[in-house]
């Protein structure tokens, strides 16, 4: 039976809310989220595109933004022509630590205080990047020193441009969730002299009696599987002072295997 004008109308209604709440619930502002709600899955905060065009006068900009290039690719540049919705497909044949100390140089507990999405350098791909203020340092790199109250840059590929026309590029990955500004994480991190920042491994948002897996660690697909692409973060099942102790007592394994 073929559908009637006026149920067609609100078929196409329905689809452009589902699109708007999609893209509304990647705008949040991060600073609105109350510490008592579930934390969802982000794709970072939603930056401007004329804001997210990398510097090429700055060498560190420069430096960052060239290992998110894709070299011969024949993808055009990011724009109005470009898919909405990028997601990478589920890592379900892959297993991770819940507690790499072994896969990180750095392991810290702070607080994220800023951040932004970045264009790669050839306008293809895109990555988020955050400012963070140390509270506890449980591991450092042995070239470097990390104090409390110091602040670190930390970065993730992935996150959310808006165009001019008001469309927003969203990137990333269905199993890893970027951190929200205002909120605070351990963080299992690597270092990258050559441009002086943290690559996430992984980490966890704490939120005093409950604490929040930024990604998806399960090992089978009904682990990782979610009905929609927005979704709760899977909570720990301890509070943060009993997670946060046990992380505590791991000892991060001495360089060189002794």
């Amino acid at each position: 039976m073929p559908l009637r004008k006026q149920d067609l109308l609100a078929l196409v209604s329905a689809l452009f809310l589902s699109a708007c709440a999609l893209y509304a619930l990647a705008q949040i502002p991060e600073s609105t989220t109350s510490p008592s709600s579930q934390p969802y899955k982000s794709f970072g905060p939603v930056t401007d595109y004329n804001a997210a065009l990398p510097n090429l006068n700055d060498v560190l900009r420069f430096r960052r933004g060239e290992r998110y290039n894709s070299p011969n690719s024949p993808l055009p540049e990011l724009g109005e022509q470009s898919d909405p919705v990028l997601v990478g497909e589920d890592m379900s044949s892959f297993y991770q630590d819940p507690l790499p100390f072994g896969q990180s140089d750095a392991v810290v507990v702070g607080k994220v205080t800023s951040g932004q999405t970045h264009l790669s350098n050839d306008k293809r791909d895109i990555y988020c990047e955050f400012e963070v203020t140390v509270q506890e340092a449980l591991k450092v790199p042995g070239a470097l020193s990390i104090q409390a109250n110091e602040t670190i840059d930390i970065e993730r590929q992935g996150g959310a441009v808006r165009l001019p026309s008001g469309k927003v590029l969203l990137r990333g990955s269905k199993d890893y969730s970027m951190p929200l500004i205002g909120k605070r994480y351990l963080l299992f991190l690597k270092y990258s002299q050559s441009t002086e920042d943290f690559h996430v491994v992984t980490g966890y948002q704490l939120e005093g009696r409950h604490t929040y897996k930024l990604d998806e660690l399960g090992y089978s697909y009904s682990e990782r599987h979610h009905e929609t692409l927005i979704h709760p973060l899977r909570e720990q099942g301890e509070s943060e002072e009993q997670f946060l102790s046990r992380a505590r007592a791991v000892k991060p394994p001495n360089k060189g295997g002794k």
